[in-house]
């Protein structure tokens, strides 16, 4: 039995014993659940990219550094360990007549094919009728220990690629779960989402 049967089930044991304003909750839980298979998962962008406690702004480069931040990132290669924190920002185009919502989220994440994360969002979305949504995903990672046989080059490379500097094209992978909540269950969707883009 798929999720979604079971939440008609659910809602449809509900009805002999629950008021007609609660029925009517269950009911509109029921459609935006089901309104939810036929939304559109997209990774809209990278954002809040940082390396080493520096803010990589849109299109920053190497050369963009200072001596002190130039000194600690030739500290952090000799030392192998490149902490980065970035977000990923997934958006849900809902084309129903009527809002679509999620309660949670599974999610996987992965960079040229090496999963850096996975884990669960706790974050609530509802979606208009017609219109998106974004769900921020946040990263924390060491590409050093992700990409341990890539020369330091690389490694860094692949930071400020994130940021959107010329350089090889990156493959940004996502995998993710929605949940809904129907008379105080939450029910997943039957599989994962996967999305890709390519950050050229």
């Amino acid at each position: 039995m798929t999720h979604f049967k079971r939440a008609f089930i659910i809602c449809l044991l509900a009805i002999e014993f629950t008021s007609c304003e609660t029925l009517n909750q269950l009911i509109n839980q029921t459609t935006e659940m089901i309104n939810l298979k036929n939304c559109t998962f997209n990774v809209k962008n990278v954002s809040d990219i940082r390396m080493l406690d520096v803010n990589l702004s849109n299109g920053m480069t190497k050369s963009d550094l200072n001596i002190a931040q130039l000194t600690k990132l030739t500290s952090a290669i000799l030392q192998k360990k490149l902490p980065v924190t970035f977000n990923v920002n997934v958006s849900v185009d809902n084309p129903n007549k009527i809002a679509a919502s999620l309660t949670k989220m599974d999610y996987i994440v992965a960079l040229n094919n090496k999963e850096i994360i996975s884990s669960t969002l706790n974050q609530k979305l509802s979606v208009p009728a017609n219109s998106s949504g974004t769900v921020s995903i946040p990263i924390t990672t060491d590409l050093f220990q992700l990409f341990s046989g890539e020369s330091a080059e690389a490694v860094v490379n692949l930071a400020f690629k994130l940021a959107g500097a010329n350089s090889d094209p990156v493959k940004l992978g996502v995998k993710v779960k929605p949940y809904v909540s129907i008379n105080e269950q939450t029910l997943p969707y039957p599989d994962y989402i996967t999305i890709n883009k390519i950050l050229n």
